[in-house]
């Protein structure tokens, strides 16, 4: 099940990651520049926060089974016609249907996992379906330019395609578990007004995420590193913020305030953002990359098992606001990180990267507050 969950997650974000790694090879192929690049990225995040409230309507409403079916399919035909993209124009359309089968994919696998791992075990499930997003840039960074240099690009979205076929080979059909008490909170105002904390708080820390992918490496380059060095602690970062998803699900999932627990890794997340602004090329930049990736990319699948948990009766809805919260910080981080680099330089761009992981990891505190203070109320009034 959770292998199937986390193949599933990894084909419908991998389109975004195999165009960013072989970018120079389509573009010279499909003969167009970095800006047209820069728009067909776009078009997956954009369709993805157009389509993430409604993927998660749609997959509370077909059911995890069916819904994650779907994506996958919708996914890997995406993939395929991508290999087959005779233009520019052609290849931004596949990449916004891309974006909407990841809005569908997400919630509904999140629903999956919810609906069959039992509950002392959810954390650790949903730390393993996280680490697809940055396994998913690993795989594309490292494995596929080879495979593009050699046999071409688009196999490598061939190759990204057979990812997905574990999901639908594996997805048991499953029926949703729902509790008496949580049917009856789903559709206050309240509950709603929460969820959208949730997504903004998690839009703010992808802000922070997306900019470090996007301009780690050039970042770096400008510092004084080679080209060769920044990627290998590129590829090395990416490593430890898989080890982290995992590792920090597994053992702060069934903690008292998984909230707070979270809030600490953005913060230390949104430190190492700052060491980039201050630390030297060589084995200090090495240190600062394991740390700020290693927590800055850790807490995603900690914060996605709270938010689900939050909501147990329409996880999948819940998990429909963070996707759309995700796609809007993935748009805007690498686009307000870019201007600030141009008019301030990427000492400024970092402090106001960081800036966002610790604005997320505030909001999550008054969270975590502002529900502790509604448990004590209710139970009061119960005694």
């Amino acid at each position: 099940m959770v292998l199937a969950s986390t193949s599933a997650s990894t084909v419908s974000t991998i389109p975004i990651f195999l165009l960013g790694a072989m970018g120079l090879f389509v573009r010279s192929d499909l003969d167009f520049g970095q800006t047209q690049l820069g728009i067909a990225v776009s078009a997956f995040w954009l369709t993805m926060a157009l389509g993430g409230i409604s993927g998660g309507r749609v997959s509370q409403r077909l059911g995890a089974t069916i819904s994650v079916r779907w994506g996958v399919s919708i996914s890997i035909a995406t993939l395929l016609a991508i290999a087959c993209a005779p233009s520019w124009p052609v290849l931004v359309a596949l990449m916004g249907v891309a974006g909407l089968a990841d809005a569908l994919t997400q919630p509904a696998v999140d629903l999956a996992l919810f609906d069959a791992v039992p509950v002392d075990k959810l954390g650790l499930a949903f730390g393993i379906k996280q680490t697809a997003l940055p396994g998913a840039a690993l795989v594309a960074g490292i494995g596929v330019p080879l495979l593009a240099s050699t046999v071409g690009w688009r196999w490598g979205f061939v190759f990204g395609a057979l990812v997905g076929v574990p999901a639908l080979i594996a997805m048991p059909h499953l029926a949703h578990r729902k509790s008496s008490a949580s049917r009856k909170a789903d559709g206050s105002h309240a509950r709603l007004r929460g969820i959208v904390v949730f997504a903004i708080a998690f839009g703010l820390a992808m802000i922070a995420v997306s900019a470090t992918g996007a301009f780690y490496v050039e970042s770096a380059i400008a510092g004084g590193s080679s080209a060769d060095a920044a990627g290998l602690f590129l590829a090395a970062g990416s490593i430890c913020g898989i080890a982290g998803r995992f590792l920090f699900a597994w053992r702060l999932g069934d903690v008292r305030q998984p909230l707070v627990a979270t809030s600490v890794i953005m913060t230390v997340g949104g430190l190492g953002l700052l060491g980039f602004a201050l630390v030297q090329p060589g084995w200090p930049l090495f240190l600062v990359t394991l740390i700020a990736i290693g927590a800055g990319w850790g807490w995603n699948g900690l914060l996605t098992f709270a938010v689900v948990s939050a909501f147990p009766g329409a996880p999948a809805r819940a998990s429909g606001y963070i996707v759309l919260g995700a796609a809007t910080g993935g748009i805007l981080g690498p686009v307000t990180f870019g201007i600030l680099v141009q008019h301030a330089g990427f000492p400024v761009a970092w402090v106001a990267a960081s800036l966002c992981f610790f604005a997320a990891a505030s909001l999550l505190v008054v969270i975590s507050r502002a529900a502790s203070r509604r448990a004590s109320v209710t139970t009061l009034q119960a005694t």
